[in-house]
């Protein structure tokens, strides 16, 4: 059971390298000290490629994608939250062997202009923390400093130990990705932890040994962002006696938001809506972006089948997400509290999914699409009427940027 449960942590781990420096200023490697700004709203997508052997035996290949949405928070400039949302899947000789894993993980953190992070144990992203952590001395090429920082890295039931680590910067010069200028900056570290007598977690976690080797390259040009090549190695050690190998390479971009984008897309929707008649589509405006709320969908009964009379509605949803073309969709279904919960929450994933295919069909990415169920945890009417049932039979399409 170590590999589907441990998984999961191990990319979180791996995956919020470098997460903080979206949006360094231009003058990042000027006499200027290096000072840190992710800008008021930012995106990652981050895709993992990795090869996965339990006590020397191979298991399969794992795909998985990593996205996340933060904010900064008005009162605080350094205060920021927000979402992380995992998808997951196990291949072996091509061949999907596990099904994919939907997830979503919640963070709040403190974050200074150098890169060091406060934030409570409660959170579980980002599991890097101070890192990176930036010199407080102007630097050139060839220059190097070496920042602390720490990991929280879970066993399969939850419990996890922070190991602190030192990690190596080296600025290594101007030059052009794909056509596009960049500087870039190698960084490295190493993992290791051994339990002892004096170590008073509850992990079943053993042993680490890990090294984590990244090339940043940082934009020049007005468009801006990050792309990062991560190689990964890691061996983790279990009581049991059995060790998980993960080897491989995480590919990660990050991209700002502006607010002006963000007025546009939510001025476009409205527009859009308005000249709509219908009103089983509702919007509303949340923390995380805009909702589309599509009330009272018609499947056939206890199935994902969706019936040719919400061919309208799937046409005129369609016609609204073309408007923001270049935003990410989360879809998430939603069931009356009817049955099992186990069998409300399979058959919300099922319907979500449905909702993506048919979207997908009118000729929308199907990589801007997230989906997730949540049976009928979330009603927005009472279940005690036929009434109340269809309202809360709902599918949520979030504009998340």
């Amino acid at each position: 059971m170590k590999l589907f449960s441990s998984i999961p942590k191990l990319f979180l781990q791996c995956s919020i390298i470098l997460t903080y420096i979206i949006l360094l200023p231009g003058s990042l490697f000027s006499e200027d000290i290096i000072t840190l700004d992710l800008g008021n709203k930012y995106r990652i997508t981050e895709r993992q490629n990795l090869r996965v052997r339990i006590n020397g035996s191979y298991k399969g290949y794992l795909f998985r994608e990593y996205r996340g949405f933060l904010r900064r928070q008005a009162e605080n400039l350094n205060h920021y939250n927000g979402e992380f949302y995992i998808l997951q899947d196990m291949k072996r000789d091509s061949q999907l062997i596990a099904k994919a894993v939907d997830d979503v993980y919640l963070t709040d953190f403190l974050l200074n202009n150098a890169g060091y992070v406060s934030i409570d144990d409660k959170f579980e992203v980002p599991l890097h923390r101070s890192f990176p952590a930036f010199s407080f001395d102007a630097v050139a090429p060839g220059d190097s400093w070496v920042a602390s920082g720490t990991d929280l890295i879970y066993d399969s039931s939850g419990n996890f130990v922070t190991i602190p680590f030192l990690c190596r910067y080296i600025y290594r010069g101007e030059d052009v990705y794909q056509t596009r200028p960049v500087k870039v900056i190698d960084a490295q570290y190493a993992l290791r932890y051994k339990k002892d007598s004096f170590d008073n977690n509850i992990s079943d976690i053993k042993s680490i040994n890990g090294s984590h080797k990244a090339v940043i390259m940082l934009y020049k040009d007005d468009r801006g962002g990050i792309f990062i090549r991560t190689d990964v190695n890691q061996n983790i050690g279990y009581l049991n006696g059995d060790i998980e190998e993960t080897t491989g390479f995480i590919l990660t971009w990050y991209d700002g938001i502006s607010a002006l984008s963000v007025e546009s897309n939510r001025q476009k929707i409205i527009k859009s809506l308005q000249e709509v008649d219908n009103e089983d589509i509702l919007l509303e405006e949340r923390v995380n972006g805009l909702v589309l709320q599509m009330q009272n969908i018609h499947f056939l009964p206890d199935s994902s089948v969706i019936l040719p009379n919400e061919r309208f509605r799937m046409d005129v949803i369609a016609k609204l997400l073309k408007e923001v073309w270049n935003s990410t969709f989360l879809v998430v279904g939603h069931t009356a509290d009817i049955g099992t919960v186990e069998s409300q929450y399979d058959l919300s994933i099922e319907r979500s999914k449905a909702i993506v295919d048919e979207l997908v069909l009118r000729g929308i990415s199907s990589k801007q699409f997230l989906y997730r169920g949540e049976g009928g945890e979330n009603p927005i009417a009472s279940n005690l009427t036929e009434e109340g049932r269809a309202k809360n039979r709902r599918v949520e399409i979030t504009i998340l940027d």
